[in-house]
């Protein structure tokens, strides 16, 4: 159990804080609500960094109700002050109305429908071109166009969800796993939209052959990997090796 503040009596200022990053030999140090706790001795915070996503030297307040474990995992490791600012301030955490929604887990619910859509869009379109002009490629292909409709119409919500978590669970941390995550949901957005425009503004006996045919057909199987890639860096992050 970590001892008390009232035995620690030094105060951090957040730019002090950020000295104690467990790099090049010096301390780990990590605050949570108010309190400073040294993580120095833990593997789990080998040269400052947790899971590739937390760093020491910094506020983890709010990145608490998106991890594995409890708050009181931080019990194992002593208090070694208190930050200078005032306590009841950063330990308040995100906004009521925030934090109801990020207790809800509204990203990891909202983000698994456009992954599953533009999956399984990419398969018919590919099924499509195996059955070609049987019957049954039409069906695939028409099956193709509304999930391309509700894949878009989900992909909103899961980036804005998305956002909001990273804002108060991860402290906007810009990692490469981050900016990946970024990336692919641009080039989502970017090309089912497209493929959406193409269905909307051929004509039907045009978009079976011919160029836009092979244009709109090759968008759609690259969702495929770009859903694929989303899923697997959304992982990474949840489950990070």
């Amino acid at each position: 159990m970590a001892a008390d503040t009232s035995q620690s009596s030094r105060r951090f200022s957040r730019e002090e804080l950020a000295q104690f990053d467990g790099k090049e030999g010096r301390a780990a140090y990590v605050l949570y609500r108010g309190k400073v706790h040294d993580v120095t001795g833990s593997k789990l915070w080998r040269n400052g960094k947790h899971v590739n996503a937390h760093f020491a030297g910094n506020d983890l307040t709010s990145n608490m109700a998106a991890a594995p474990h409890e708050e009181d995992v931080l019990d194992r490791f002593p208090v070694v002050g208190i930050l200078f600012e005032e306590v009841e301030k950063a330990a308040a955490g995100p906004p009521k109305l925030v934090q109801l929604i990020l207790d809800r887990h509204p990203h990891p619910i909202s983000v698994h429908f456009p992954i599953a859509l533009g999956l399984v869009a990419a398969l018919f379109t590919a099924l499509a071109l195996l059955y070609h002009e049987q019957p049954v490629a039409y069906t695939f292909r028409e099956s193709t166009y509304y999930l391309l409709l509700v894949c878009v119409l989900s992909t909103p919500p899961a980036i804005a969800t998305g956002l909001l978590s990273w804002v108060y669970n991860y402290s906007t941390i810009w990692t490469p796993i981050y900016r990946m995550k970024v990336g692919l949901s641009v080039v989502l957005v970017v090309l089912s939209l497209a493929a959406l425009i193409i269905r909307w503004a051929v004509p039907p006996e045009v978009l079976h052959g011919g160029v836009w045919y092979w244009t709109y057909t090759l968008i759609v199987l690259v969702l495929g990997p770009v859903v694929v890639g989303l899923g697997y860096y959304g992982g990474k992050i949840t489950f990070p090796s």
